[in-house]
């Protein structure tokens, strides 16, 4: 595992795509074949003869070309479609497929252009250090940072491999408020879902992200819930920012009996169906959500939601019913694009309108938007809502 210190970039039902050339990069002319403007394409050749006949200091065109394919592709005004960089998208391989060094959080850029924390991974460095679902990263250790430079923001809270210090200072606004956050860089275990036995014989589930192998840990905690006697079952999907599309696919085909959990479509109108077997756990079922739910979250609330398999428990979800694809570029590098919307299995796409909870329940101000696990029971009136709800079906 690589020493670089990272964090998890945006949350997303992803397909990954592989081998897939969308753009071709030829060496000085990269920006021009994607502009495909010939007064652009001039544009770019005289000011790259103007700097490399008059600049007086060293500069790095890599890093130039790079900075330039991210403005381009900020510039169609989805913060979700972005251009990666080698070293960003082979990190982001690796922060999906096994453990790393970070902080732990989510993060995308808001719509005023703002680094803005989705969720704190559960118990990592950033939920730790106080660190909240809706914090704006305005400055990493001093420096001012924002969706102009992002990928810097993003390489100074990683860090290096040869950093002398393992902290990283945090300047977040959180409403009218700016504070001062230091974060100490750890290993992040990357284990997605969590349980625990409430009184009652009710099973409760975290399920924290949807990862590579989240399905796999869902259903061996159901079978541990089972043994330990659950005749009810909760899921906790509260500050659960998304994750890929496989691993909702698989936790909802387990809870759900025979029919659609979601409806791909994209720009052509052409659509994908992911349905449910009849085999699945039967324990009556109820799902917590909040504002904080996004994504693949959604798509698993939704399914459970219009198929009447649960009951939904909470606020109103984030509202983020698309979907990403990744391409390799062929070079290391990457382009993500939102190419679909999804759609529950009532044929209502939730995009920037959330799910609305059958139960509606607020939480104090002082637990609205801190860490799931440090929310006492007795001021959890959610979850308290949820093991009543749960126990009379």
């Amino acid at each position: 595992m690589s020493n670089k210190k990272q964090i998890i970039l945006t949350a997303i039902i992803t397909f990954f795509v592989t081998g897939v050339l969308v753009f071709v990069l030829v060496a000085g002319s990269a920006v021009s074949y994607l502009m495909g403007n010939a007064d652009n394409t001039q544009k770019l050749k005289k000011i790259e003869a103007l700097i490399d006949g008059y600049y007086i200091y060293d500069y790095d065109k890599d890093k130039m070309m790079d900075m330039a394919l991210t403005a381009y592709t900020m510039g169609v005004g989805d913060p979700y479609t972005t251009y990666i960089d080698k070293e960003s998208f082979s990190e982001m391989v690796e922060e999906m497929t096994g453990n790393y060094v970070g902080i732990g959080i989510e993060v995308f850029i808001d719509t005023d252009n703002l680094i803005t924390v989705i969720a704190p991974f559960d118990n990592s460095p950033a939920s730790k250090a106080g660190i909240l679902s809706g914090d704006k990263i305005v400055k990493v250790n001093g420096k001012a940072v924002n969706s102009k430079n992002y990928n810097e923001a993003i390489d100074l809270i990683r860090g290096k491999s040869d950093d002398s210090t393992d902290i990283v200072n945090l300047t977040v606004k959180r409403g009218e408020q700016t504070k001062e956050i230091k974060v100490k860089r750890e290993e992040i275990v990357i284990t997605t879902v969590s349980h625990r036995m409430l009184k009652g014989h009710v099973g409760y589930v975290r399920i924290s992200n949807f990862g590579e192998h989240t399905a796999e840990e869902f259903e061996t905690t159901l079978k541990a819930l089972e043994n330990q006697g659950a005749k009810y079952l909760l899921i906790d999907l509260r500050n659960n920012p998304g994750g890929t599309l496989e691993s909702v696919v698989k936790v909802a085909d387990s809870l759900m009996g025979e029919g659609n959990i979601i409806t791909i479509r994209d720009k052509k109108g052409n659509e994908k169906k992911y349905n449910s077997d009849k085999n699945h756990n039967t324990l009556p079922l109820c799902i917590l959500i909040n504002g904080n739910s996004a994504s693949a979250s959604e798509a698993l609330a939704g399914a459970i939601a219009d198929s009447g398999r649960g009951t939904l428990v909470g606020e109103k979800s984030f509202g983020k019913g698309i979907v990403q694809t990744i391409y390799e570029l062929g070079d290391g590098s990457a382009f993500k694009v939102t190419s679909a919307r999804y759609f529950t299995p009532g044929g209502t796409c939730i995009d920037k309108v959330g799910i609305k909870p059958h139960i509606e329940v607020k939480l104090d101000d002082e637990y609205k938007n801190k860490a799931v696990s440090n929310i006492p029971y007795e001021k959890d009136y959610q979850l308290q809502m949820a093991v009543e709800t749960v126990k009379e079906k």
